[in-house]
């Protein structure tokens, strides 16, 4: 787990391929502001001019990336794995998503849509994760500078 201790942005990504068996929680409903539909375009955008379509957003996958990113705030951590040793996949699983494959990108303190993915495109993880077309869903959850952007094909 990162402890939130330095300054500036910080980025982390993780893959997962394979079934979840589907659970059920409750989740925060995420908070769509301009800044999230911003960065869906300009995502969606990209993704485009690597050959892929536009991901499809499911509001489940974002009340799940919601939920992480304000855990990351209220719990002061930066990690895929939460404290309580949820990964992204355990999240959605708990959510009731099935998922055959999967994704996470994170990031800390890049304040507007288009950083934050610029941020990621210079990251080769990040970018692998935003241009695989066979990932087909998503959702973006946005608290304070905690970016959770979660895929899934179901």
């Amino acid at each position: 787990m990162i402890r939130l201790n330095g300054k500036g942005p910080r980025v982390a990504a993780v893959v997962l391929a394979g079934a979840l068996a589907a659970c059920e929680a409750a989740v925060l409903e995420p908070e769509f502001d301009t800044d999230v539909e911003t960065f869906v375009g300009l995502m969606n955008d990209h993704r485009a001019t690597v050959g892929c379509e536009p991901l499809t957003w499911i509001s489940e996958v974002a009340n799940v990336a919601q939920a992480h990113s304000v855990d990351m705030v209220e719990r002061d951590f930066f990690d895929h794995t939460n404290p309580d040793g949820l990964s992204p996949f355990d999240r959605m699983a708990a959510a009731g998503l099935q998922l055959s494959r999967g994704a996470e990108n994170i990031a800390w303190g890049y304040g507007t849509a288009d950083a934050v993915l610029q941020g990621w495109l210079d990251s080769p993880g990040h970018r692998s994760n935003i241009e695989n077309c066979a990932l087909t869903e998503h959702g973006v959850g946005l608290y304070q500078t905690r970016w959770t952007h979660l895929f899934r094909t179901p």
